[in-house]
């Protein structure tokens, strides 16, 4: 069966803990984990807080990938948003608008189709609100016949990305009825990616559809992640069980 490793890291725009600006920090830490496919969350472009980088484009010309920025947001002449990378041919970009209200910072969910092993396999990035009735109405959104559960997407599906979500949930009980959670699945430990005082949550996951099997999930703790972004990776490696021809 194919196997891939899939990770996603809300990155913080490249500013770390110690509030300076290094995308290299987000360099090294994805090229440590060496994933096949990455999501990441708040990302710049043109934007003076993070030295008006294209940062989609840096990372991908560092790691040697394809990838899709989708923009969520257009601010000072620049934007920002959400990018997605790969190892293996990017076929299909798309972009859905998650928006709940014109007084709300804009919100989407990127899909792109990749070519992997002869098939597709379908990957939604995502970065949800922080308000309960703006993740809400999301989930209603992203749990429809046009995004999620569009019947014409029929391959492989990975959903994954910074949900925002926090204890008592308001979309992961519905999400889990149409897939699994790979960090759950696997009953891993140490499952913190996000920290706000003494709190720790984990705000960022991974989702797979049951045609694909996960068969490792973790976040990453070697010490440079302490410091490159005020969330951790989250990693998990994918099997497909069937392969669509």
């Amino acid at each position: 069966m194919q196997e891939f490793k899939i990770l996603t890291y809300n990155i913080h725009s490249g500013i770390g803990r110690d509030k300076v600006y290094r995308l290299d920090r987000i360099i090294e830490v994805l090229r440590k984990e060496n994933p096949d496919i990455i999501a990441l969350q708040e990302v710049d472009k043109n934007l003076r807080k993070s030295n008006r980088d294209d940062q989609s484009r840096i990372v991908a010309d560092e790691l040697r990938m394809d990838y899709f920025f989708c923009v969520n947001r257009i601010t000072e002449r620049g934007e920002y948003g959400i990018s997605t990378f790969s190892r293996f041919p990017i076929l299909n970009r798309q972009k859905y608008n998650l928006s709940y209200g014109s007084d709300i910072e804009p919100r989407g969910i990127s899909r792109v189709d990749l070519e992997i092993d002869g098939g597709k396999l379908h990957i939604y990035n995502v970065h949800l609100g922080l308000g309960v009735r703006e993740r809400k109405y999301q989930r209603r959104l992203m749990l429809s016949e046009s995004i999620l559960l569009d019947q014409a997407a029929t391959d492989p599906k990975v959903v994954l990305g910074d949900f925002n979500d926090r204890v008592f949930s308001v979309v992961h009980g519905q999400l889990r009825n149409h897939f699994v959670d790979a960090f759950q699945y696997k009953k891993a430990r140490h499952g913190a990616t996000f920290r706000w005082g003494p709190l720790k949550m984990r705000l960022d996951h991974i989702y797979v559809s049951d045609n694909l099997q996960p068969v490792d999930s973790y976040v990453s703790r070697f010490p440079l992640v302490k410091m490159a972004s005020d969330h951790r990776p989250l990693v998990a490696v994918i099997q497909v069980k069937n392969k669509t021809r």
